[in-house]
């Protein structure tokens, strides 16, 4: 039998397929798995989803929606993902009765084109691998491509493997932001003050497009692709591709429009989790505004989840826009956790796995400063890490003279950051994706949990009873998800219908209307939680149906079907022994 890679490897595309053929066989036979090919990309490759219903297709229940690799070089979230389906089949073949409960979707890789590319080249995608801007668009650029064949080295990243991947050319100049580290003189790192000459100017591998002889455009002035599938989401989204890469429209990206329209063909979802790369941390909404724009609810499960997920994994939880705004004044715009709470409703985060600044000493807040401007004694710490558990992968490559046609004489090499910066060296991947196992027990634990039970009331008269109709929610999260699905789909009414009644005739409707059901969420208002606050919510409802005996010496029976907007239908049986 084939041996699974994902714990071992960062997958392209036909070992990720064959990884998840490989899970798919270690699901219990009972219980029915679905394998959905969302679109077929540009380049042919699938978007797969991988539905699981531990108690048959048919049954709908809260869902849980765990996705990956959005952006092409954030390649963990794909063995993450992976990962999570490995431990729910050995929770299922365990008989674990509480992942019965809830129905799962994983996508272990959104942008199969985009990474792709990574694997055969090294051309640097944020997102998928295509560029629909004409050359009027894009003025003079840096047009990446293998100028120098790399040598093949020694460790099993595929991309290594290939001579013409794509590196970076230095050319000394007086006032160059670059330096050789004196203590790592393989390590290019920026320029600091007291440090000496040479320096350097760094750009990428290739040559210039449109060049007019003269001017060098930026580095980093347009990137390989045109746009970012986690800036591409309607919520909040704006038309500004140089700085967010939002795309012309919202949905312009087959990729975003397919997993938009397949979440919205789930409207069980009350979960949704996104891996990228990197930071050890978990992001939540609200990206735009402050937490205090949310509903008190919402944001309390945040405050409640935030902690407990702290607790599982040491990676700290944060709010977006308190502390993942890049640019003071300028919070990220179009992203999928916005969609996915704001439009769809469901608790959402983003997870950047990789806790990366925090082994070299970064314990900034608000949390993006972790990522500002390392100092050389913090690269050092990188160089090392590089150097003891990576193989010496990113700075073993030495610099080649090259004579380049448009700017002279530099040198060529490459620091393949994708492994080892963007991504753990695969020596860590096992302990970056066992840091996460601990989530999916407490992502089912906070579903809502409907119960409905009947039972008969027999009355005085033998010729009258009634039907003790009890409907209940045992959950964390309420039957509605989040005030944000409220807000989005409006209130939904539960409707208690008896469908079904034998040797009894109803007595009045047949139908009954119910509000949502709270869940035991706390509601974190900043007093203490005493018990003379009593219970000031329902989690619970019972009515009496009337009934009529049709045959006083018969028992009766029957069915009661309970909609649950949002989770599914529920039965009530009348007349169980």
């Amino acid at each position: 039998m084939s041996k699974l890679s994902f714990p071992h490897k960062y997958l392209n595309y036909n070992e990720m397929i064959s990884d998840l053929d490989l899970l798919c066989k270690q699901f219990p036979k009972n219980v029915e798995i679905e394998k959905i090919n969302l679109i077929k990309t540009l380049e042919n490759r699938s978007i797969v989803a991988l539905r699981v219903y531990p108690k048959g297709k048919k049954i709908k229940q809260p869902t849980v929606w765990m996705d990956a690799n959005m952006h092409s070089a954030e390649l963990i979230g794909t063995n993450t993902v992976l990962a999570h389906i490995q431990q729910l089949a050995e929770k299922l073949t365990n008989q674990e009765d509480k992942f019965f409960q809830v129905n799962y979707v994983f996508i272990p890789r959104i942008c199969p084109d985009g990474a792709e590319q990574y694997f055969t080249t090294g051309k640097k995608n944020r997102s998928n691998a295509r560029d629909m801007r004409n050359q009027s668009e894009l003025g003079c650029y840096w047009q990446r491509m293998c100028l120098l064949e790399k040598d093949i080295k020694l460790n099993t990243y595929e991309l290594l493997q290939q001579k013409n991947r794509i590196g970076y050319i230095r050319k000394k100049s007086p006032s160059g932001t670059w330096v050789q580290d004196e203590m790592y003189p393989q390590l290019i790192r920026k320029r600091e003050l007291g440090d000496k000459e040479p320096f350097y100017d760094i750009y990428p591998e290739g040559i210039i497009e449109n060049f007019d002889g003269t001017s060098i455009p930026p580095a980093n002035c347009v990137g390989d692709n045109e746009v970012d599938l986690n800036r591409n989401f309607p919520v909040d989204w704006v038309p500004n591709y140089l700085d967010n890469k939002g795309g012309k429209m919202p949905f312009s990206e087959p990729e975003s429009k397919a997993i938009a329209d397949f979440a919205l063909s789930i409207p069980e979802l009350y979960f949704w989790l996104n891996y990228h790369t990197f930071g050890g941390v978990f992001i939540r909404p609200l990206e735009s505004k402050d937490d205090f724009a949310m509903d008190i609810t919402d944001r309390s499960i945040y405050y409640t989840l935030d902690r407990k997920i702290q607790e599982l994994t040491n990676y700290p939880a944060v709010s977006c826009h308190n502390e993942f705004t890049y640019i003071p004044g300028k919070p990220l715009q179009g992203c999928l956790t916005g969609f996915s709470y704001q439009a769809i409703g469901a608790i959402s985060y983003v997870c950047e796995l990789w806790d990366l600044p925090k082994r070299i000493g970064r314990d900034d807040r608000p949390f993006v400063r972790r990522y500002d401007f390392w100092t050389k004694k913090e690269w050092r710490k990188i160089y090392e890490l590089d150097r003891d558990s990576n193989n010496n992968t990113i700075f073993g490559t030495p610099w080649k003279s090259y004579q380049h046609p448009q700017l002279g004489e530099v040198e060529i090499s490459e620091f393949p950051l994708t492994f080892g910066i963007f991504n753990p060296p695969e020596s860590l991947i096992s302990e970056v994706v066992e840091n996460q196992m601990g989530l999916l027990p407490l992502i089912v634990d906070i579903a809502p949990q409907p119960k409905v039970t009947a039972k008969i009331i027999d009355g005085k008269d033998q010729s009258f009873s009634s039907i003790s109709l009890r409907i209940e929610n045992t959950g964390f999260l309420s039957t509605n998800i989040s005030a944000a699905r409220v807000k989005a789909q409006g209130e939904k009414k539960i409707i208690a219908q008896v469908i079904e009644l034998k040797n009894a005739e109803v007595l009045g409707s047949s139908i009954h209307h119910f509000k949502p059901l709270n869940g035991y969420a706390p509601v974190i208002n900043g007093w203490l939680d005493s018990p003379d606050l009593g219970s000031n919510y329902s989690s619970s409802y019972t009515v009496k149906i009337p009934v009529k005996k049709i045959n006083a010496n018969k028992v009766i029976q029957g069915v009661i079907k309970v909609q649950i907007p949002f989770l599914g239908e529920y039965f009530a049986i009348i007349g169980e022994n």
